[in-house]
């Protein structure tokens, strides 16, 4: 029965025990005689509460519905599509409070294998694990849901990430987490969970760090990433990147090579550092554009530039155009669809739990429909 409310966009669960009680379709669908009740919306309540509390059987029916599209050849696997969208909880505004919690606060980690590859790099350092008073916005009647201040995005909620496969649309992965995360500390972990290996995945501008370029490549797969602007860009200052020897060159030629990692508590995160001695640098005329410090002309640079520098390098080029037009097509129109058609323009139950519930059982009706139409 919840599937069916699924399917067919039937947000009330009073609505849809009308719905089966009427419908011969529906009742043949859920195996009820025309002689037997329709369960009520108080046994739904009643199951979540005491049979389907953390249960994973949401969880197997997608994936279940997933693997058989492998199977039947309706996934691919070729090429991909990833993008999270926020959800806002079924809360009132006027239910937020500020909460101050004592976090213990260290650098990202993205993935084990990029972890791994960080700790042999000159300069690397275990990073401190400071505990901090952080201030946060929370619901007192859902604590479990994020706040999420965006300039498109404001409110308290959830955030879902789900990849999709391009040949026929068919959502292949499904995650849920509080709305206060962001899209690039989790898509890694994401797309290791995927029933199926990509051989290349398109991204949002939201997701070009060096890390998770980096991390696309340990995992094999061929990401086309969107870039965005950072205000701190070697590039433009006049500096040349060349990825064969990893050094900077700037206008007048002269190069900054590549020292050793370096860890930044303000901002709980690893550099690479570029650098070249002051005293070469000082009658050069464009002296006064570079950044100095410790005796140093310095750059500092994502721990993971030079994939950072190899996504840059792919804008543009047939097949990055190609990924992002299907990204337009399959990651935006799906979300539109699941939100339109699916009942996820907002999370009707509250609790992290119930949430991942819901985005799933939304993927599961619309991958059944084009399941059905693929074959």
């Amino acid at each position: 029965m919840l599937l069916i409310g699924y399917l067919y966009g039937i947000k009330s669960e009073r609505r849809l025990e009308e719905e089966v009680s009427l419908n011969l379709a529906y009742r043949w669908f859920c195996g009820i005689d025309l002689m037997h009740r329709v369960p009520d919306h108080s046994t739904f309540s009643q199951n979540r509460k005491r049979r389907f509390q953390e249960a994973s059987i949401f969880r197997e029916i997608f994936n279940e519905i997933v693997l058989k599209c492998i199977e039947l050849g309706i996934v691919s696997g070729e090429t991909g599509v990833a993008d999270g969208s926020f959800l806002p909880s079924n809360v009132s505004w006027d239910s937020r409070y500020e909460a101050v919690e004592t976090v213990q606060r260290s650098t990202v980690k993205y993935m084990e294998e990029l972890e791994a590859e960080l700790s042999f790099m000159p300069g690397y350092k275990e990073p401190e694990n400071v505990k901090k008073e952080k201030e946060s916005l929370k619901s007192r009647t859902d604590p479990e849901c994020g706040y999420i201040h965006q300039a498109r995005k404001k409110g308290l909620g959830y955030l879902t990430e789900m990849t999709v496969d391009t040949r026929h649309g068919i959502i292949t992965g499904v995650d849920c987490y509080p709305a206060n995360q962001r899209e690039s500390d989790i898509i890694l972990e994401h797309l290791k969970g995927q029933p199926c290996k990509y051989q290349e995945i398109g991204l949002d501008g939201g997701y070009d760090i060096g890390a998770v370029h980096r991390g696309l490549e340990l995992l094999g797969v061929q990401g086309y990433t969107a870039i965005r602007e950072y205000p701190n860009n070697a590039m433009k200052k006049g500096f040349c990147y060349e990825e064969e020897t990893d050094r900077f060159v700037c206008r007048q030629g002269e190069y900054l090579v590549f020292q050793k990692l370096i860890y930044k508590k303000s901002t709980e995160n690893y550099y690479r550092l570029y650098s070249r001695s002051k005293k070469q640098c000082k009658n050069c005329p464009n002296f006064s554009a570079c950044a100095t410090d410790h005796g140093t002309v310095r750059i500092n640079a994502s721990a993971y530039y030079p994939s950072f520098y190899r996504n840059s390098k792919k804008v543009g080029t047939s097949d990055y155009l190609r990924v992002m037009r299907l990204r337009k097509i399959w990651a935006e129109g799906t979300f539109a669809v699941l939100k339109r058609e699916h009942k996820l323009n907002k999370i009707q139950k509250r609790g992290l739990q119930k949430a991942i519930e819901e985005c799933l059982l939304s993927a599961t009706a619309l991958n059944l429909k084009r399941l059905v139409k693929a074959v």
